[in-house]
């Protein structure tokens, strides 16, 4: 496992929520590739060994003309089908993260530009959150993510059947539950799950008591990129198909300690002082087909000819 670490913001301190209403399902969370000229979400084919570039990004589709910036989002980016087990040389691995990981606004050079979110090249001094450092938490098992692998020969600990690699907190050692439905399931413990994942958020624009400018604000609501990383494919030669998304049930939800709410939301800021408005979340995948080496390629093309002339018998 490889350590990065997240400043995960005080919910309170994000900005203040203008309502507990959770709005309609106008917030995108957009996971793509790069194809080698352009960002996709369109399926990618890559050759074993190859190193893919990746990156999440979050937009508003709603049609409240006062949204002009990200409040937050809390999310667990994951692969599935990914190779835990090496049955070639090497597994698939994850880039190394900037800084070791130790990222936040406050901490210089920590954290990536804007412009190295839209670069598709690699980045060599390191991958990670991308503008929105929000605020240091003091905690350690609040801010170090790590990347846990489950399945495939790893601990399952809670995931879905498979293998797969999930990108949280360093405490977030379960998959988190993919829903709470009910005050019971709402422990501290499976809130945790959700609330140490990996958090893009900022604070006001304008801060309320002081009137002074806050210098780490970014405005804008669309095509925002919060994540950069990169992942290098095993060698191993079979056919599979990794699914770059995020953890049902990562996101953050309404309901605390003992709540039954489990409506689940991210934020956009609505005026310079951090007025927001809460928005559901429609997640869009992105894919990594991996393609066999030329001599696997033949002896598959080979195995569906004899097989055709055998149907065709």
């Amino acid at each position: 496992m490889k350590n990065v670490i997240v400043s995960m913001v005080a919910l309170a301190g994000i900005a203040s929520v203008a309502s507990a209403q959770i709005g309609t399902n106008d917030g995108r969370l957009v996971f793509q590739t790069w194809n080698g000229s352009a960002w996709s979400s369109s399926v990618l084919d890559a050759a074993p060994g190859q190193t893919v570039q990746f990156r999440a990004v979050v937009s508003y589709a709603g049609n409240n003309t006062s949204v002009f910036a990200l409040g937050g989002i809390t999310y667990q980016p994951t692969f599935s089908n990914a190779d835990n087990t090496g049955a070639g040389a090497t597994v698939d691995t994850l880039g190394s993260y900037r800084n070791g990981g130790n990222q936040g606004s406050a901490i210089a050079g920590s954290m990536l530009s804007a412009a190295e979110g839209n670069d598709g090249n690699a980045l060599a001094s390191g991958y990670g959150r991308v503008v929105f450092g929000g605020t240091a938490a003091n905690t350690s098992s609040q801010n170090t993510v790590t990347n846990f692998r489950h399945g495939g020969g790893a601990a399952v600990a809670g995931a879905p059947a498979g293998s797969w690699l999930r990108v949280a907190g360093s405490s977030v050692t379960n998959w988190p539950l993919a829903a709470l439905p009910t005050a019971a399931d709402a422990t501290a413990t499976n809130l945790n799950n959700i609330n140490r994942g990996v958090q893009a958020g900022q604070q006001a624009q304008t801060n309320p008591v002081t009137g002074l400018a806050n210098t780490f604000h970014v405005a804008g609501f669309q095509n925002v990129v919060i994540f950069r990383g990169a992942i290098t494919l095993s060698t191993d030669t079979d056919l599979r198909t990794l699914v770059l998304s995020s953890a049902a049930g990562s996101l953050q939800r309404v309901g605390a300690t003992n709540s039954a709410d489990d409506n689940r939301f991210m934020t956009w800021q609505t005026n310079n002082f951090g007025s927001t408005i809460q928005t559901g979340v429609v997640t869009t995948d992105a894919s990594i087909r991996i393609i066999p080496t030329p001599a696997t390629a033949a002896l598959l093309g080979l195995g569906g000819l004899v097989a055709a002339r055998r149907r065709r018998a």
